[in-house]
């Protein structure tokens, strides 16, 4: 009788043979890591697991072949005690998390957030960019080379900072860390002092500030500056904008100075409130708080394989290398070989410098990792597999 072709089984092999020679996958310090693991179905099914050394955790991997792996970012004296408080953490990475699923981007809107596209990587490379130059370096004071910055898998990417500056901060240092990122909180008051007084100029914050002040500022005179259209989608109503425009060089002149009375506008107070919680919202708060708040968190092994995608979980490192860096090509873990695929409603997919669809209920061959990027985010099924090189 003919043996029922498995996809699982097909994919969990692979897994197992990428593991065989992979490298860069130790964590630092990976006998102080508490690891838990998971199958297609669930991302961490059992965590409370350590390994003594390198060999002992490939030896799991391939053996095991698991859909994904996680590490904490605390060190532990014990990483496998239980329950969390007796394994005794001796310090911990702090980690940022940025995914396009925080992102609400209008190609979204077309093909779902479970799906990523150029533009969703574009973006959330743009935004993890960000997090580094606009926060990390200038108000936090680490270096470029502190921060170790690795992609997801998916659809984002993680900033790894081991130091001893951060190694010993609490869950309350974290959490404001996270929260001032994010502009949560920001005061009105403080960044234009003179709001709510009569007769007088509105004095606000000024590019050259350092903070939050010079980042309003700068954004402002940026938003003003790329048309109407993007001061109305902050609020502002189709007059206001018009004006902000069409004043734009005498506005900038004024904020520079930190004069934002330049330019008249009716309820100048509440205006300038409304734009600028909104501006910083879009400035900041796209990362996942919880994750650099809890240093519990498991978070994805770097260099193994993201069980949603078929892809690696890849090392980039700096921000420099971070602007050359193709996750579509470069973090592509199967090579050999192609798969007939019945796709049941895929948008088009871009692997490898190569497009693939859109397709509908069609039956498709294509390389190994297309077929295996396709069947894990649940738009197709791998009908069969032969090993041949494309």
């Amino acid at each position: 009788m003919a043996t029922t072709f498995n996809p699982r089984q097909l994919i969990s092999r692979l897994v197992s043979n990428y593991y065989k020679s992979a490298t860069g996958i130790f964590p630092k310090h990976i006998e102080q890591r508490e690891f838990g693991f998971g199958n297609f179905d669930i991302k961490v099914l059992g965590r409370h697991m350590g390994f003594r050394d390198e060999k002992q955790f490939r030896d799991y991997l391939v053996s095991n072949a698991p859909m994904f792996a996680s590490c904490s970012q605390s060190y532990y004296r014990d990483p496998t005690a239980r329950p969390m408080e007796k394994k005794d953490a001796v310090g911990a990475e702090m980690v940022f998390d940025i995914d396009a699923t925080d992102m609400n981007l209008p190609c979204q809107i077309e093909h779902g957030k479970k799906w990523v596209c150029e533009i969703c990587l574009d973006s959330v490379k743009a935004e993890a960019t960000k997090l580094v130059e606009d926060f990390l370096v200038p108000d936090f004071g680490f270096s470029e080379s502190e921060i170790e910055i690795n992609f997801s898998g998916n659809r984002g990417y993680h900033m790894h900072i081991d130091s001893e500056k951060v190694s010993h901060l609490d869950n309350f240092a974290r959490r404001e860390i996270s929260e001032y990122i994010a502009g949560s909180g920001m005061d009105f008051k403080t960044l234009f002092p003179t709001a709510g007084a009569r007769a007088t100029k509105l004095l606000g914050p000024k590019p050259a500030d350092s903070g939050w002040g010079g980042k309003i500022a700068n954004n402002v005179i940026k938003t003003i500056n790329m048309g109407p259209d993007e001061l109305m989608r902050l609020g502002a109503t189709k007059q206001e904008a018009k004006q902000l425009y069409e004043k734009r060089a005498l506005f900038e002149m004024g904020v520079r100075n930190g004069n934002w009375d330049m330019v008249y506008i009716k309820k100048k107070d509440e205006f300038w409130k409304n734009i600028i919680a909104k501006q910083a919202v879009n400035q900041g708060d796209k990362i996942d708080k919880n994750v650099t708040a809890d240093p519990t968190h498991l978070l994805r092994v770097p260099n193994t394989i993201h069980g949603d995608t078929g892809l690696i979980a890849k090392k980039v490192g700096t921000k420099a290398s971070l602007g050359k860096f193709e996750p579509m090509k470069e973090a592509i873990a199967f090579r050999q070989g192609e798969a007939k695929v019945h796709v049941t409603n895929s948008p088009k997919l871009i692997m490898n410098g190569e497009a693939f669809g859109p397709y509908s209920d069609e039956d498709v061959i294509v390389p190994i990792y297309a077929a295996v990027y396709m069947h894990l985010k649940g738009v197709g099924a791998i009908k069969g597999f032969r090993a041949k090189a494309r």
